[in-house]
């Protein structure tokens, strides 16, 4: 299994300002890089994350550690997660948004490299039932257009759209590689796919005045995102208390190690 690696690790441990025994929630704790140093500069952590796969793999980078609760459950319930585990007053709260390299490695068709595995893209198939093969075979060509303008322009997207409705007309879309060869370049494709059927829009929209609501006053929030649209949406609800500040971004240095932190963006709100 391929190895993750944190993005903006040392500028959210900064950006948290971690209080030895302070209370903080990692919303999408994934492999628990960013938990693993919260814990190291001595804070206390709720981990959450959706994903069992991602969980089991943190609790195995975290054995050993006694300072963090481990959690199963998307952040669209925030709240009600951390209320329930005595995290309702915290220093700092962390999203770091959309999913890992380890992701793009296994066969839940996260990757278009991996062009045999089932079209599924559910961070939990526990929990959810669409897959990403049942949008693109089911969806009108309206909303399959609106689906993929989240990624794309208006007129690519329709063009898109009607693409894939008269593909499926003469064979079910069932596989990466089925897909790829009606949308041709697939990495934007891709991510407006798997954004829908992980509701990763609509989860946030959700997540965020909750994340403010359990914080102390001078607490923080911290979000990493790897989109524009996403970076919009927090941009958006940062500017309610204030003038966003420009996004932290990710040094030359760590894009070189780690080219997957070339998107992303780092929002900082204070909670005064």
């Amino acid at each position: 299994m391929s190895e993750h690696t944190s993005v903006l690790l040392s500028e959210a441990i900064e950006a948290l300002h971690i209080n030895k025994g302070g209370k903080y929630i990692d919303a999408t704790v994934g492999a628990a890089g960013h938990t693993a140093a919260i814990l190291k500069a001595g804070g206390v952590v709720l981990g959450i994350d959706d994903d069992p796969i991602m969980l089991a793999l943190a609790k195995k980078k975290l054995s050993g550690e006694t300072r963090y609760r481990l959690v199963p459950g998307n952040f669209r319930n925030l709240k009600t997660i951390a209320q329930g585990q005595g995290f309702d007053r915290v220093d700092g709260i962390l999203f770091d948004l959309g999913i890992s390299t380890i992701h793009y490695a296994d066969e839940r068709g996260f990757s278009f490299s991996e062009s045999a595995s089932l079209l599924d893209m559910r961070l939990n198939p526990q929990t959810q039932a669409v897959t990403a093969a049942d949008l693109v075979n089911s969806l009108p060509e309206s909303q399959l257009a609106v689906l993929f303008e989240d990624v794309m322009t208006f007129k690519p997207a329709r063009r898109l759209a009607n693409k894939i409705v008269k593909a499926r007309s003469e064979k079910k879309i069932k596989t990466v590689g089925d897909f790829l060869e009606i949308v041709g370049e697939g990495r934007k494709p891709m991510m407006a796919l798997r954004m829908a059927v992980n509701s990763e829009v609509e989860n946030l929209k959700a997540a965020l005045p909750q994340a403010l609501s359990l914080l102390k006053t001078g607490g923080r929030l911290v979000v990493i995102s790897f989109h524009s649209g996403e970076d919009r949406i927090v941009k958006e609800f940062f500017g309610r208390f204030g003038r966003p500040a420009r996004p932290v971004i990710a040094s030359q240095a760590e894009v070189i190690k780690n080219p997957s932190a070339r998107s992303a963006k780092m929002r900082v709100l204070i909670k005064i």
